[in-house]
């Protein structure tokens, strides 16, 4: 990608876009988070792989999806799959755990989420 590229709550930037990590506190996080669980509909998904359960091929493709949307959007993977689970990226499961928990998620239109 090259020209200028700007991302909401960033100045403009020249240049190549980076992705950022969205598990950095930032002013639009918990807003772009509660977009990916619900337009990818992982939401249930990524609370088990917070717990530490397995997740099947299918459930990792939804995963995928949301990576997917995270990239469109400026971020930086939020499920890493290297391996032969799914796990939360960079070690953040506490940090997703705290969206999970956090005013805004409990207070969501939850017909807006995906049904699986």
């Amino acid at each position: 990608m090259t020209g200028h590229e700007s991302r909401a709550g960033d100045r403009t930037t020249f240049g190549p876009l980076q992705l950022k990590s969205i598990w950095h506190e930032h002013e639009l996080r918990n807003f772009d988070l509660m977009v990916i669980m619900q337009v990818s509909g992982c939401e249930h998904i990524a609370e088990r792989v917070i717990s530490g359960e397995s997740v099947s091929a299918e459930e990792k493709s939804v995963l995928v999806i949301a990576n997917e949307i995270a990239e469109q959007k400026g971020y930086l993977p939020l499920f890493d799959m290297t391996d032969d689970d799914a796990r939360i990226s960079e070690n953040a499961g506490p940090e997703l755990e705290k969206f999970f928990s956090s005013e805004e998620w409990q207070k969501r239109d939850r017909s807006s989420t995906r049904r699986l």
